[in-house]
């Protein structure tokens, strides 16, 4: 049963209806989002340039990859398993260590310069990885790949920072929701390009080189064309600055001068909604980076493609998750806004969607002894993901709009490790890298970490805006133009 009331007092909703009928169609809001999901992006293919590259700097004894990269005077090397599971764990353990700092730094320090300075420095660091890594070895990469996850530690809780200050609720899904798209779009650039510049002439450096001259080209673009808030934009039109000042009125605080000890520390430790979505968050990483990091050896080892073919089959899913996003976050949107549903019905219906299909993925993947249905199930498995970035994605928005930035960097904390343990549990599980069977039971891992995980979030979840949202406590924390209660 589901029962919504709504008042209205002082004829506010009528003035933001009025305010959105005014605002442009495609503003500097949607600018910002598109700044962001470039941001993304680059960040991704600095993450992911590793997994496809390690299988280039790796080759088989003989093997045709081998002799050409010889031939061609490419630097090869030959590090064991465990070796390679610590390089793709590295940049995790930079990321962990980041999240809460970085979310705090945002509070109190610009947020467009951090954003540029970060991702700059993570693309210098790719373009110098090549010529370090040949010189000096794994311990040099490896610091560089935990250096880049310092970096990236500092992305998502600026980027939620900033879209809670240009993303209208009735556009939420669409624009903060897009910044997302940037996982999947940054990842399938990386493999797919990442599988023909191996075959080419320079091989597997020429993907470093690619990754940060992206990053440093973009953090040109944000610095003339994004901005922190509305107030602070030179290009936003006052129709477009009103509608979403109005929408965000009651739940949106503009000060940036939170100390530490204001934080409501204990009412976000001791909040349920907080936790599901770190659960969940944390079971979805797992899930995504088993497949994302470790499915480039499976699909060379096991189901032998080469490494070009293995680049376009591993950029595939990518793609379409790329595509799909689309279509879903418009009919999340529109829901919401026809209030068909509570947005706590709907973040869950999606996020459902998206982890347990991928789980029903994982688990027919393992069992699959066709190539061509395991690629098939591959595709599905990843693309249904995108469902969550109209899930437990853009929770933390609904909790809390003024801590998202804090709560992203909280839940990242947890979801990093998670991140960081895959390719280690991987590690641990492959002893021998064309067995089916123990590749069997790294995806039914996967498929129950994540089932597991969203069965809590289902229980216990909420997209409710939290009393302790308020950045000053003793005042309720009640949207006054709008009040909803949930029975379920």
């Amino acid at each position: 049963m589901e029962i919504r009331v709504k008042q209205t007092e002082n004829n506010e909703v009528r003035d933001w209806e009025s305010f959105q009928k005014r605002a442009p169609t495609v503003g500097v809001r949607h600018l910002q989002s598109l700044l962001l999901f470039m941001c993304v992006m680059c960040s991704f293919m600095h993450r992911v340039d590793l997994s496809m590259t390690i299988v280039a700097m790796n080759p088989e004894n003989n093997s045709s990859d081998y002799r050409r990269e010889m031939a061609e005077h490419i630097p090869v090397f030959r590090w064991p398993l465990p070796t390679r599971s610590a390089l793709l764990s590295s940049f995790f353990v930079g990321d962990l260590l980041t999240n809460v700092p970085g979310a705090l730094m945002a509070h109190r320090f610009q947020k467009k310069t951090l954003l540029a300075w970060t991702t700059a420095a993570s693309s210098v660091l790719a373009t110098i990885s090549p010529p370090v890594v040949i010189q000096f070895g794994v311990p040099a990469l490896m610091a560089i790949r935990f250096v880049q996850g310092t970096c990236a530690g500092f992305l998502f809780p600026i980027i939620h920072d900033v879209m809670v200050q240009w993303s209208p609720p009735d556009e939420r899904c669409r624009l903060a929701g897009f910044t997302f798209v940037g996982i999947p779009f940054g990842t399938m650039i990386t493999l797919y390009v990442a599988g023909v510049l191996c075959e080419g002439p320079l091989g597997w450096t020429t993907v470093y080189y690619l990754a940060g001259g992206v990053g440093l080209v973009w953090t040109v673009a944000w610095l003339l064309l994004g901005g922190d808030k509305l107030s602070e934009h030179r290009f936003i039109g006052q129709p477009e600055r009103d509608y979403i000042e109005a929408s965000l009125r009651d739940t949106v605080s503009h000060d940036n001068d939170t100390k530490v000890s204001d934080i409501p520390w204990k009412s976000i430790f001791t909040s349920l909604p907080f936790w599901a979505t770190s659960v969940v968050h944390t079971g979805h990483n797992f899930g995504f980076w088993l497949m994302l990091i470790e499915m480039p050896t499976y699909i060379h080892e096991v189901l032998e493609f080469d490494l070009e073919d293995d680049g376009m089959l591993s950029a595939a899913p990518y793609v379409a998750m790329t595509l799909l996003h689309f279509p879903v976050s418009y009919v999340a949107d529109s829901m919401n806004k026809r209030q068909m549903t509570t947005i706590t019905t709907s973040r869950k219906v999606w996020n459902t969607v998206g982890l347990w299909g991928s789980s029903a993925g994982l688990i027919a993947l393992g069992y699959a002894e066709d190539r061509i249905l395991t690629i098939v199930l591959y595709v599905f498995t990843v693309t249904i993901l995108c469902a969550s970035n109209s899930g437990f994605k853009i929770n933390h928005l609904d909790l809390s709009p003024n801590y998202a930035g804090l709560l992203i960097g909280l839940t990242n904390t947890f979801a990093s490790g998670a991140g960081l343990l895959a390719p280690l549990y991987v590690g641990y599980v492959i002893t021998d890298q064309t067995s089916v069977v123990q590749w069997r039971t790294v995806f039914i891992s996967g498929a129950v970490v994540m089932f597991a995980s969203n069965l809590f979030f289902v229980v216990y979840g909420s997209a409710k805006t939290q009393a302790w949202n308020s950045l000053n406590n003793d005042k309720p924390n009640m949207d006054k133009t709008k009040q909803e209660i949930e029975i379920f």
